[in-house]
């Protein structure tokens, strides 16, 4: 590995127009920061909120969530007993004298019937059934928002989440279920989530979203490359996409929880329901989540390949460590495509936004690895591609050999006297040949006098 490192200093650029240059790279930057942050809101709404496949996956583990299915479970029974004069129905089955009882049995009824539906919505008849009443209601709200159809008319219609399926339900399990199926009105646990004067609104920002969602990813592209170029210096450039990266991840993150308490507030009047509501707001927006969180990873990143290409003299080290790696470009490519891979597979949805920020980052990658093999190459010429390799294995082996000799030697007896004459005979010979320096020498005497 080359000890000196020779480093050319580029010409000073002129201190107004570098500073110029400075200034608008960082409003160009602030500008795709913003768009970068609306571009995710919209690409999830338009790949969560407004997909139905992906929405009724999500929602599918809703009642794995204790408060959501305790909320669910509690409207239920609810929405039964407000319905059916259940008192009615438990009187007319107890024998005369015991009629008198149908009050506080329907209560205890009730009270037991909470236990009982939530207990039931963990079994996967009851999961299935209320995955399908979610997606018959998504598949119509979407159908209404791209301009009605057969399911619901735009003029005079209402899109609603219709639970009347799950009531039945909830009143077998208790044991009801003949004696009230045809008493529950058509309408017991319907939903209004969109009504008739709402549709034109709805409509136009339906279509406004479907716009912007492709729209808005084009526009932070060219915001991003517009930056890069006014940044003239590339490490300059990279720094600064980092530090925007991790700041719209970390605002990001913050603006869904802001979102998620006024959403929970303004829909959910009691406030008993308002932790479900919370819960669900979580799982329905852990797509987007995920998508801040790796923002701020691949911001880190991008600091630190920014910090790594720096005349500093820990980065000049850093580099001479990776140098061997980098000059064998097979292992870097490797790692750049198992994270490629990695980001493929573990995706909840690979839709073409998803595909194309992994195309981006892979692309990205395999320029800094060249980039920074060329530096590499350039400061540090002798260093050899298996040395770094060699190296680890060398160490590992003597650490290993180390260990065993240990390990023996607190097994082994004592050694004997001729031993020991023998062995100091050795190192004699090999002091006397030059073989050992007279530091060498003393050590391993004192060694062998001392037993090891």
């Amino acid at each position: 590995m080359s000890a000196e490192v020779e480093v050319s200093t580029p010409p000073e650029p002129r201190r107004g127009k570098g500073r110029g240059r400075s200034a608008a790279m960082w409003i160009v930057l602030v500008i795709a920061g913003l768009l970068l942050l609306l571009s995710s809101f919209a690409i999830w709404i338009n790949r969560v909120a407004l997909n139905t496949n992906v929405f009724s996956d999500t929602s599918s583990s809703l009642l794995d969530d204790d408060q959501i299915r305790s909320a669910v479970a509690n409207r239920a029974v609810d929405e039964l007993f407000a319905n059916v004069d259940v008192q009615a129905e438990v009187q007319a089955q107890l024998p005369s004298g015991y009629k008198s009882l149908s009050g506080p049995a329907a209560a205890g009824l009730r009270q037991a019937s909470y236990q009982i539906v939530n207990r039931a919505l963990e079994q996967p008849r009851f999961q299935t059934l209320f995955k399908a009443t979610l997606e018959e209601t998504h598949k119509t709200l979407v159908q209404v928002l791209e301009g009605g159809g057969n399911r619901v008319s735009t003029q005079g219609g209402e899109v609603t989440l219709n639970l009347r399926a799950i009531i039945l339900e909830a009143a077998d399990r208790i044991g009801i279920g003949d004696q009230v199926a045809e008493k529950i009105p058509p309408d017991a646990g319907r939903i209004v989530i969109l009504r008739a004067n709402q549709l034109d609104t709805a409509q136009n920002v339906f279509e406004l979203l479907k716009t912007l969602a492709w729209v808005l990813p084009l526009l932070t592209l060219a915001a991003f490359g517009l930056a890069v170029w006014l940044a003239g210096e590339r490490r300059r450039a990279v720094r600064g996409i980092g530090i925007t990266l991790g700041v719209v991840g970390i605002l990001g993150l913050l603006a869904a929880s802001l979102t998620r308490n006024y959403v929970v507030d303004a829909l959910v009047a009691q406030h008993d329901d308002r932790q479900a509501a919370s819960n669900a707001w979580n799982i329905l927006t852990e797509l987007m989540r995920s998508s801040f969180r790796l923002m701020i990873l691949v911001g880190i990143l991008f600091l630190v390949a920014a910090w790594l290409a720096g005349p500093g003299r820990r980065a000049l080290t850093a580099r001479g460590w990776v140098a061997p790696a980098l000059r064998n470009r097979v292992w870097a490519y490797v790692g750049l495509a198992v994270v490629g891979l990695l980001l493929v597979y573990t995706a909840q949805v690979n839709d073409f936004a998803r595909l194309l920020v992994v195309a981006i980052l892979i692309g990205l990658g395999a320029t800094w690895i060249e980039l920074t093999r060329r530096q590499t190459l350039h400061e540090f010429p002798d260093t050899g591609g298996p040395t770094m390799v060699d190296d680890a294995r060398t160490r590992m082996s003597d650490w290993w050999e180390s260990r065993r000799a240990a390990s023996a030697g607190r097994e082994a007896p004592p050694p004997a006297a001729t031993d020991v004459a023998s062995r100091l005979a050795s190192l004699a010979d090999l002091h006397a040949q030059g073989k050992l320096t007279d530091e060498e020498y003393a050590s391993a005497k004192a060694q062998v006098l001392a037993g090891n």
